[in-house]
């Protein structure tokens, strides 16, 4: 048992070579979770990012970013000494470009991905929705785990503007997982029949 997970480090730990070359594909994602205290109201975010992407040059990514959140917000209103509940659900599409810097096993990221976005929102006493614009943008650290798994964690700040309603921005942290695959898979030899 020992072999078997000192031979697993070792092939983590030492065969990262050629994670980031030109014509490799990404897949992966990311998710977010907050949430937030003021007084009696409270808030929370959850969104899923999956991600595809081609590098178009050694370290550089272009490609695809879909993001869908839900967010809760619980404000106490003191003239009716009650709660009330909004509920937005969103969806975001964009482009993405992914700079990975460094030649190591640890690399740094910069992300930079413009959305388009769209909501609805659910109220007690009505349904709305609304389309609008995001810019995100994050820093951070890709571990690579072999040639083909990365796990990224960045420090994220995202804009996000509706029609008639004050933008927002947002700080936080995101943690991600991403596989890299070749673009044109080696043909094996197949063997010759006697």
């Amino acid at each position: 048992m020992k072999k078997l997970l000192t031979l697993l480090f070792i092939s983590f730990t030492f065969s990262v070579f050629a994670q980031t070359e030109k014509g490799k594909q990404f897949v992966g994602g990311s998710a977010d979770i907050s949430v937030s205290y003021t007084g009696k109201n409270s808030g929370f975010n959850l969104g899923v990012s999956p991600s595809y992407g081609v590098f178009v040059v050694r370290g550089l990514v272009v490609g695809v970013r879909y993001t869908f959140g839900i967010s809760s917000a619980k404000n106490y209103d003191n003239t009716k000494k009650e709660y009330t509940t909004t509920t937005t659900f969103s969806s975001s599409i964009g482009p993405i470009l992914r700079c990975y810097i460094g030649k190591k096993q640890l690399k740094g990221i910069i992300v930079f991905n413009p959305n388009y976005l769209t909501s609805v929102t659910l109220r007690k006493t009505n349904v709305s929705g609304n389309n609008g614009f995001n810019i995100y943008g994050s820093a951070g650290i890709a571990y690579f785990l072999n040639d083909h798994l990365s796990l990224e964690t960045s420090l994220y700040t995202s804009a996000t503007g509706y029609l008639k309603v004050l933008p927002t921005l947002r700080i936080g942290v995101s943690v991600g997982l991403f596989v890299f695959l070749d673009k044109k898979k080696k043909e094996e030899a197949l063997p010759v029949a006697p």
